[in-house]
């Protein structure tokens, strides 16, 4: 049939004109149970889901066994619901030559959802741009990506008014920046901040004191005291991330990525471009706060500093990975060198 984006997925669920295959992929978790939940409920009778519904775990069946049941005639029914999650297909030539000829004449009775989440498929390799191509002749391709950050913040603004509270668009935008994009931490954040604001409004207050910071935000203040040359307020998130017993190579790519996106950022603004023009040369969709951070981060330091930064940071890096040294003070040193530099002070 066809590659399907968000909006015509929603309408074949509405309208009940289902594709008889479905593979489903994409970056937003969320998104994709959501829409699978969808499709379940309004074609799997609940009375007889023991005979209509089959669900399999890649990693725990054969391909054979699933298409076994694919074939099966539902029961008091008209389709057979066969739901497939994370199968590596595209690693196995047999599995990829049965499951295409599967496709080629699937029985108009049946129902057959690929969902991959938990692995992500290699789109680019030619065993998958085949799957792809057999899914997309047969039935439908949906590729659920992340959404915007303008969408996704009326998303939480409608989100919050059918939950009897108020959230206006640049607190939401607020709430993305220091919860994250993962739509589905933020609606569990939205349902905590609607009970604690007991019907009222949603505020900024609110959000500091309430909502759990995700690795990007605390790093993000990280940033933002190194460039201030807060040594204190950088040692003191230092302190909670290892508290968290957050990954210390974790932190530290994440680091790597705030000073990266400032690069991006100051190069940009030197050649005259804003970082708009950034978001639209780069993967940002969903994260466009990422930059509007390092434009606030960069102003006060020069391209040359930010690349002797990205230096450190790379030489942390291969410390972090190559040596028995404590890691915590492996980032307390990198830490200090980074100020050092924002501050322009020789050190050797």
């Amino acid at each position: 049939m066809a590659k399907l984006n968000e909006s015509q997925l929603k309408e074949q669920i509405k309208s009940g004109n289902y594709s008889n295959a479905y593979l489903v992929y994409g970056e937003e978790s969320y998104l994709k149970e959501y829409y699978i939940a969808q499709l379940k409920k309004k074609i799997v009778d609940p009375a007889f889901e023991a005979f209509n519904l089959h669900q399999f775990e890649g990693k725990d069946t054969s391909l054979d066994d699933i298409l076994k049941d694919a074939q099966m005639l539902p029961m008091m029914s008209e389709y057979n619901f066969v739901l497939v999650h994370d199968y590596p297909v595209e690693k196995s030539k047999s599995d990829l030559k049965l499951l295409t000829e599967f496709l080629e004449d699937v029985p108009e009775s049946t129902i057959i959802i690929f969902h991959y989440d938990a692995i992500s498929p290699d789109t680019k390799s030619a065993g998958f741009k085949k799957i792809i191509s057999a899914f997309d002749n047969a039935g439908a391709v949906v590729n659920l990506e992340k959404r915007s950050e303008n969408d996704v913040a009326k998303l939480l603004v409608s989100g919050a008014k059918k939950r009897g509270s108020a959230l206006d668009t640049n607190n939401a935008k607020y709430l993305i920046s220091v919860s994250g994009n993962d739509l589905k931490i933020l609606l569990n954040e939205l349902d905590k901040l609607s009970y604690f604001a007991q019907g009222q409004e949603i505020t900024k207050s609110i959000i500091d004191n309430m909502a759990t910071k995700c690795l990007q935000a605390r790093v993000y203040d990280l940033s933002k005291a190194v460039v201030a040359g807060d040594t204190d307020t950088a040692y003191s998130i230092i302190d909670v991330l290892f508290g968290m017993k957050e990954d210390p190579i974790l932190i530290l790519a994440v680091i790597g990525g705030v000073y990266v996106d400032m690069y991006r950022v100051k190069c940009a603004k030197t050649a005259g471009f804003s970082y708009d023009d950034v978001a639209k040369h780069y993967n940002y969709k969903g994260r466009e706060f990422a930059l509007r951070n390092a434009s606030r981060d960069c102003a006060g330091l020069s391209e040359n500093q930010l690349r002797q930064s990205l230096d450190e940071i790379m030489n942390t890096d291969l410390k972090l990975k190559s040596t028995a040294t404590d890691k915590k003070l492996l980032l307390e040193e990198l830490i200090v060198k980074l100020i050092l530099i924002a501050k322009e002070v020789y050190y050797a």
